[in-house]
């Protein structure tokens, strides 16, 4: 298992505040459900548990590495730290003496319900690669027509598609391609939601904004194999508030360290 501390610190204690109060707006909201989309049987929203499994069924023999996350944050005199929590896992899984496939998985934080939020399946095809217009066909014949189709690249020419839930906005420009809505345990990308919701490029209750489906198919310049493979999913209508949930969370549990600092302390004889 990897372990790894996100400090907070005195110098971000003012941007928690700050999307605390974002999160009060929110707190109403009710929550929407994630796709029916899967990537190898994988689905936005599962538990840790449900994804652990989704994977043993797809790779029996896959090699899966647990990633823990704690954060820490200042009192006032010292460093505090949270709970640890599941963060995420990484599976690999050995396709050939050429070819090798890898999940990363993403897990929201505490303290709203921990649900998958994020997903990466990497592979590459070197042994056997299927031709670009069959894996375009096998993928419109399972998710739909894409919201969006770009070609591009020298040497190596990435053919990018990309869908989205048709009774949702997505966040961000569509125009050159759907992007992936960044979705995290730290709160960090809650900055780039505020930049898009300024720009009118994302909705203000962020439990509307549509999941992202994204595969990006990779062949050599001059021909039509495909020798690597990538699948993204992001779930922003979760995402976002669990982002905002973390960041009240995280504000409330350093004021009350601090409050209980300055009741604290050996105070000398005057």
């Amino acid at each position: 298992m990897t372990n790894r501390a996100i400090q907070t610190g005195l110098r971000n204690t003012a941007l928690l505040r700050t999307i605390a109060l974002t999160v009060l707006i929110c707190s109403a909201t009710t929550l929407q459900a994630a796709p029916n989309w899967d990537v190898v049987g994988l689905k936005l929203g599962m538990s840790e548990q449900q994804a652990v499994a989704a994977v043993k069924a797809h790779a029996p023999t896959a090699k899966i590495t647990m990633n823990s996350l704690k954060f820490s944050y200042n009192d006032g005199a010292k460093r505090q730290d949270t709970a640890g929590f599941t963060s995420g896992l990484v599976a690999r899984i050995p396709l050939s003496d050429q070819d090798q496939e890898t999940l990363q998985l993403e897990f929201s934080a505490p303290p709203l319900e921990q649900r998958l939020i994020s997903l990466r399946r990497t592979l590459t095809s070197y042994a056997n690669p299927p031709a670009l217009e069959r894996m375009m066909d096998t993928l419109t014949q399972k998710y739909g027509k894409p919201a969006t189709v770009q070609t591009y690249g020298i040497g190596m020419i990435s053919t990018d598609l990309a869908w989205a839930q048709a009774d949702r906005k997505p966040c961000g420009r569509v125009d050159k391609g759907l992007l992936l809505p960044p979705v995290s345990q730290t709160p960090d990308a809650l900055r780039w939601y505020a930049d898009q919701q300024k720009k009118r490029l994302a909705p203000t209750d962020p439990s509307q904004c549509s999941a992202v489906l994204q595969a990006k198919l990779k062949t050599k310049s001059g021909g039509s194999s495909v020798v690597s493979m990538e699948f993204l999913m992001a779930d922003p209508g979760y995402g976002v508030p669990a982002m905002q949930a973390t960041s009240k969370w995280l504000a409330d549990q350093e004021a009350n360290a601090r409050k209980a600092r300055l009741n604290s302390g050996d105070t000398p004889k005057l």
